[in-house]
């Protein structure tokens, strides 16, 4: 049985949910992989691209898509900052800033997926935390305001996953 109706509420089986979520996760997931395999222009236009999309997203869904661009730019500078590309990490520092205010402000509203989101900034933040004590000093300043901002998010959508 897939689906079971009592009223006007229908409920989806628990098996049937967690294929989706996964048929889901692996589409978005190729996405990035393909990006990563293209090079790092090709990543930055995709992240564009899933910017782009998360944009012109139903409000409800906005917290999760930009949640995903914000994991994907932090690889993307993760792995700038290991080839040495100071400007170019710089650059996705900003722009992974710019995406942060934008996770806090979708996630005012009756945001869907909010613990996905939730989960998704909290490996996120542990990430950037990983890479503030390898970067130089010039970058550790910005890089910990950056933390900072995302851990400010992080912990006002943990609150709201609880107050649910």
């Amino acid at each position: 049985m897939v689906t079971r109706c009592i009223g006007r509420r229908c409920f989806i089986h628990p098996v049937c949910f967690t294929l989706l979520l996964a048929l889901m996760g692996s589409t978005a997931g190729a996405t990035a992989k393909a990006a990563v395999t293209d090079g790092p222009d090709a990543e930055s236009s995709a992240l564009t691209q899933m910017e782009d999309r998360a944009n012109l997203a139903d409000p409800r869904e906005k917290c999760f898509l930009y949640a995903q661009v914000l994991a994907g730019l932090t690889e993307l500078e993760g792995r700038q900052i290991a080839a040495g590309e100071d400007e170019q990490a710089r650059a996705t520092m900003r722009r992974m800033d710019a995406v942060a205010a934008k996770v806090h402000e979708a996630s005012a509203g009756n945001a869907k997926k909010l613990k996905n989101a939730e989960q998704m900034l909290e490996r996120t933040t542990r990430r950037v935390s990983d890479m503030v004590r390898v970067v130089s000093s010039q970058q550790r300043t910005a890089l910990q305001a950056t933390l900072q901002h995302m851990n400010t998010v992080h912990n006002e959508i943990l609150s709201m996953v609880f107050a649910h």
